[in-house]
């Protein structure tokens, strides 16, 4: 076996356990799951994450630095609020290495899922959008039904979903801050735009800024979910994906749409950095059909504002 195979069986081991204490996730990722990852990094020549894992879960929750005590010692204290007592030293690898995900990401993907799974309303299709969720948790379409609840599950949790699953207008949900509903759609931006390769690249920034155009027009153009609004504001949370745009790109193509009266059903875009829904930014349409209130302009930036 390789070290490399070694160091994927050793993250897949943490993966399993973290998810293990899960509520939720775990009847989700199940051992069935667990059993064809490691099955296939055994038996890959030269262990690569994409072929064992489709979904990418291995490689999003590995940590460079799981496993060593005295990094273990200072994440504790973060996670505590005594980042004070943190040296400088270890405080300087918690900033370029982060927090293990395990920790932080995780749990609270756990969190929203609960959340959704508990609402009241519509349990048959609660239900049906949990069985696709795991039935896709061997395809590189789980990043994309994930993302869906992680962000309907993250409304669950703050209390301000109030439907899933429009039947006027197709829409993933509807969220209530104000007294009013909002369509709420989330979508990732799937293609790939980067090469993946080791080595120097210079791309093309109209190849990123125009994918994330595409895929915002696919939710506004004519006929689409977001156009038949019908009067209600409307609010699309977007993922970036890996090997695609960036995020000052994302947010450039979101200033260009929105000066076209094309894309004036979006009230604002949550951009989220990954289907994870964990670093966020808030962008409120610059001239919309139906704008949002103060109040609930207020509480979007303060929930996904940049951070």
């Amino acid at each position: 076996m390789t070290p490399a195979q070694e160091v994927d069986l050793t993250n897949l081991s943490a993966l399993r356990n973290a998810v293990a204490a899960t509520e939720t996730l775990k009847l989700i990722l199940d051992d069935d799951w667990f059993g064809d990852v490691e099955t296939a990094i055994k038996t890959e020549s030269a262990s690569r994450t994409i072929p064992a894992d489709p979904t990418g879960l291995l490689y999003d929750f590995s940590h460079p630095l799981r496993g060593a005590d005295w990094f273990q010692q200072a994440q504790n204290l973060a996670l505590a609020g005594r980042f004070d007592e943190i040296n400088d030293e270890r405080k300087l690898a918690i900033a370029f290495a982060g927090l293990d995900p395990l920790k932080t990401m995780l749990p609270l993907i756990d969190k929203r899922l609960t959340a959704f799974s508990g609402l009241k309303f519509k349990r048959e299709t609660l239900a049906v959008k949990l069985a696709e969720l795991k039935s896709a948790r061997k395809a590189l379409s789980f990043r994309n039904h994930l993302f869906e609840l992680n962000v309907l599950g993250d409304l669950a949790l703050r209390g301000v979903l109030v439907d899933v699953e429009d039947p006027a207008t197709a829409v993933d949900g509807a969220m209530n801050l104000d007294g009013r509903d909002i369509l709420v759609e989330a979508t990732n931006t799937i293609q790939r735009v980067i090469p993946d390769f080791t080595g120097v690249f210079c791309g093309n920034p109209d190849v990123e800024i125009d994918q994330v155009v595409k895929k915002l027009r696919k939710k506004v153009a004519e006929g689409r979910q977001l156009a038949r609004a019908g009067g209600k504001p409307a609010v699309l949370f977007l993922a970036r994906t890996r090997m695609g745009a960036g995020r000052e790109l994302a947010d450039a193509a979101l200033r260009e749409s929105f000066r076209s009266s094309d894309f004036s059903a979006l009230s604002g875009v949550v951009m989220a950095d990954s289907y994870r829904l964990y670093v966020t930014s808030w962008r409120p349409g610059c001239s919309p059909d139906v704008p949002l209130t103060e109040a609930e302009a207020t509480r979007l930036h303060e929930w996904y504002g940049i951070r």
